[in-house]
């Protein structure tokens, strides 16, 4: 009888616990990092949106978009090289908040190398372990938000979302991960420095795409292909790095 009265104070403070957290728990189903809050931050104006991640890493917090490259295009007189589809037309209606598409690896290693001369600061191309780090954004599982594709979380082949195969959406059309990443997986596979052979005639590309069945969407799956091809699946992501 004596324990009685401890006993019920205790389920009242789990009780109101559990309030306070349903409280401020985000509506939008999103993960938070404990700690972690993500500072987008711009070296110029026209330049991609990036933010530091916890481990100190510095990167694009979606892929470049269409207008973003558009830009360096307008400065640099860029012309795409490589057979195939063009930056310009994807072979479907894309607007300025696309991801950029039909991008080699030239191609977006040339647009890294732009914002370096641009900004003073030394921009590059992320590698596949960076890019595993920052989409899994401290998860783990087959993708961020857990085991099974889901519904509306990302933009592939069966994603259960309105764009679903028809192409690319806009890069914040789904909700961020954990680090605050848009497009963390699918919509556009990203071009990485990583090589496939020793040769390094091909890189790697990570993340899946609009046309991917959702098993390309995990982090375990990389592809490859020459550093002159372009697809319209192709897009790109960039990383700063501090001197």
């Amino acid at each position: 009888m004596a324990d009685r009265p401890a006993a019920l104070r205790y389920v009242v403070f789990l009780a109101g616990l559990l309030i306070a957290l349903a409280a401020t728990a985000p509506a939008n189903g999103q993960v938070i990092v404990p700690g972690f809050e993500a500072k987008p931050f711009q070296d110029c104006a026209q330049c991609p949106v990036m933010i530091t991640l916890p481990n100190g890493l510095q990167i694009s917090r979606a892929p470049v978009t269409r207008g973003e490259f558009a830009h360096f295009v307008r400065e640099t007189a860029y012309k795409h090289e490589g057979w195939g589809c063009n930056w310009s037309f994807a072979h479907f209606e894309q607007s300025d908040d696309h991801p950029v598409v039909c991008v080699t690896f030239k191609g977006a290693q040339s647009y890294a190398d732009w914002l370096s001369a641009t900004t003073g600061q030394k921009y590059r191309l992320p590698t596949v372990a960076e890019m595993r780090y920052a989409a899994m954004g401290n998860e783990s599982g087959n993708y961020w938000w857990g085991q099974s594709i889901g519904k509306n979380r990302a933009n592939c082949v069966a994603c259960g979302s309105p764009h679903d195969g028809k192409g690319t959406s806009p890069v914040d059309t789904f909700a961020p991960n954990p680090f605050g990443l848009l497009d963390a997986v699918g919509n556009v596979w990203i071009w990485t420095t990583d090589c496939h052979d020793e040769a390094c005639g091909e890189r790697q590309l990570i993340g899946g795409s609009w046309s991917s069945p959702p098993g390309d969407l995990r982090l375990t799956k990389t592809i490859w292909n020459g550093d002159d091809v372009p697809f319209n699946t192709y897009g790109v992501r960039v990383v700063r790095v501090e001197d």
